[in-house]
């Protein structure tokens, strides 16, 4: 399959003045970040050097950053493919910033990637955690969440260190993350934006693609989704995207090793969304503008009560022991009172009625053509 490792096999011997740093990579940096490195890199309060990223990561450091990571083995052929790769080997990473805060609701991740004349911040997307999950769905109900607004902090912050022009980037939430770092941070350091690459990431509560401040980035801003896409075309989002070929079904399309590069080293494009993107993108949608805000929130809460084991439940702990997991949500389940869960069976017979409605449209409009 000709994906991210495949375009560092092919063109890793090319330096970036024989061929441009491009989307590629900005989305294999982006993937990067997902990475445990937080052991390896300087924090942004630190006054280090930067590090040698693929240098540090021998053997031992590599199983490190990759434990816990959902791609642990492609990480692993990953970073193998770069430290072979002539054009990363100038690659130095520095300015760490992790926060995960239960109280905040808040699940954030930065670094920046340092090349001689250019720089690259890349947002970490949502991560393992179930914590990271239901900060994300917050989206829904809140107008800025707090990893939103340590975004833009920490674009200025290594902005103001380092004196080179930058792309900002990430992946899923981070590509959100990118966007809304660009659209807030000083105007001063808005001019040094070479290009916002958002991959996949989730919109906004607020329609903020009619914004002056939009209108100043909006021709370095490039959006990237896939055809069966369920997390780029939620909520508010720029109609201007790029729907990009990727392998699986649903939601394993948004798997950045599963996104088609073709033999010139760029995306494989395809020309829009399918019937069951547009169904979930339209009744997520309407199920937002037809529900109380109050309403929405108290329906996120109910079902992070039941499908959270305790504060720091992951993704994997689902992967793992699927069978504990299930039997675990349904005795949370149980446990709720009557009334939430009356509540919480309408806001569900809501949905599927919405989704019914919604495919049966579109599918009546993909026969008439």
């Amino acid at each position: 399959m000709k994906n991210i490792l495949y375009y560092v096999k092919r063109f890793g011997s090319k330096s970036f003045s024989e061929f441009p740093f491009n989307e590629v990579d900005g989305l294999i940096l982006s993937q990067i970040s997902y990475m445990n490195l937080d052991s390896f890199l300087p924090s942004i309060d630190d006054t280090m050097e930067d590090v040698s990223l693929l240098e540090c990561l021998n053997e031992k450091n590599l199983e490190i950053a990759r434990k816990d990571t959902l791609d642990y083995k492609r990480n692993k052929k990953l970073i193998h493919a770069l430290q072979k790769s002539s054009r990363y080997q100038g690659l130095r990473a520095n300015y760490f910033s992790n926060q995960f805060s239960i109280e905040h609701v808040e699940q954030f991740c930065a670094m920046t990637f340092i090349f001689d004349e250019f720089m690259f911040v890349a947002y970490r997307g949502t991560d393992i955690t179930l914590l990271g999950w239901k900060e994300n769905f917050n989206m829904s109900y809140l107008d800025v969440i707090p990893s939103q607004e340590e975004a833009y902090k920490y674009f200025d912050r290594v902005a103001n260190k380092r004196d080179l022009p930058v792309y900002l980037g990430g992946h899923s939430k981070g590509g959100n993350l990118a966007v809304y770092a660009a659209l807030n941070c000083s105007e001063e350091n808005k001019k040094r934006i070479l290009h916002i690459f958002d991959y996949d990431g989730p919109g906004f509560q607020r329609d903020i693609f009619k914004t002056n401040e939009l209108k100043l980035i909006k021709e370095r801003m490039t959006k990237y989704t896939c055809r069966e896409a369920m997390v780029g075309i939620l909520l508010h989002h720029s109609e201007e995207m790029i729907f990009v070929k990727s392998k699986g079904l649903n939601i394993f399309q948004h798997d950045p090793y599963n996104w088609l590069i073709t033999k010139e080293g760029k995306f494989r494009l395809v020309k829009n969304s399918n019937i069951f993107s547009k169904t979930f993108e339209k009744t997520v949608s309407d199920f937002i503008e037809s529900t109380a805000l109050e309403n929405r929130k108290r329906f996120l809460e109910i079902v992070f009560q039941v499908s959270m084991e305790h504060s720091y439940s992951t993704v994997l702990d689902w992967l793992r022991h699927p069978l504990r997991s299930i039997i675990g949500m349904i005795k949370r389940y149980k446990n709720l009172t009557l009334q939430k869960r009356t509540f919480f069976k309408m806001m569900i017979k809501k949905y599927r009625k919405l989704w019914k409605h919604n495919f049966k449209m579109f599918f009546r409009s993909k026969k008439e053509r």
